[in-house]
């Protein structure tokens, strides 16, 4: 069989495709002017990532399940957390609330195929 040469553009097309995708990012500032989670509900896709960034105020992160956080500080900080599972995941600051109470959030991880087709973010922009 003859060597068939194969354009550059297609073999860069391939891996292109072949290439998993990566996710998006989605922010979320802590405290500040109030006692709370701003936005306080997140919608995303499996692969996406959250990131809290401490806008003011003795504050941290706490998943109600215990499955990610971060230590309760006044400092400047930021947390990030990539979901991988479909779900609800709530969290809150353990410092100005508890799970569903207080200063508190949610994470839903849905599926990114079909229906939907919106871009990863707060709950408005769905």
């Amino acid at each position: 069989m003859p060597y068939r040469h194969v354009p550059a553009i297609l073999l860069l097309s391939a891996l292109l495709a072949a290439s998993p995708a990566r996710g998006a990012t989605v922010n979320v500032s802590v405290g500040g002017s109030d006692l709370a989670f701003h936005p306080a509900e997140v919608h995303i896709h499996p692969g996406d990532t959250v990131t809290w960034t401490n806008a003011g105020g003795f504050h941290n992160v706490k998943a109600d399940d215990n499955s990610f956080g971060n230590a309760q500080s006044g400092d400047a900080w930021t947390f990030s957390h990539t979901f991988t599972a479909l779900g609800t995941v709530g969290y809150h600051c353990e410092v100005h609330g508890g799970p569903g109470a207080g200063m508190f959030g949610t994470v839903i991880v849905e599926d990114a195929g079909g229906g939907g087709g919106g871009q990863p973010g707060n709950s408005a922009s769905w």
